[in-house]
């Protein structure tokens, strides 16, 4: 929600959905980890959800996540096992451990 008195009751989103875009396509990221929060961001109007951490750590997340609305993304921080059952190659592994609170020491 807005800082401003005046935008109370609204969503920051709200203000780029209810541009008139005409055929540009809208859409977010950031801190998405849970099917019910990408079904929020398509029910106010963007046309894409774009996933990062949590498809590195569920490569599955769009299927899961159409599957149970209830699902959300494993806790931080996970081993480099996990990841590596993820899809994740050694190189990622170890880029992903300079993330602070993302891999397991």
């Amino acid at each position: 929600e807005p800082n401003e008195d005046a935008y109370k009751g609204t969503t920051l989103l709200s203000h780029f959905t209810n541009l008139k875009r005409g055929n540009v396509r809208l859409g977010v990221a950031g801190k998405v980890k849970t099917a019910a929060a990408v079904q929020r961001c398509l029910n106010e109007g963007v046309d894409f959800v774009l996933l990062g951490r949590a498809a590195i750590l569920h490569h599955d997340f769009p299927i899961r996540a159409r599957q149970d609305a209830q699902f959300e993304s494993i806790s931080l921080p996970v081993s480099a096992d996990y990841l590596r059952n993820e899809g994740l190659g050694d190189a990622f592994v170890e880029y992903m451990a300079t993330w602070r609170g993302f891999v397991e020491d």
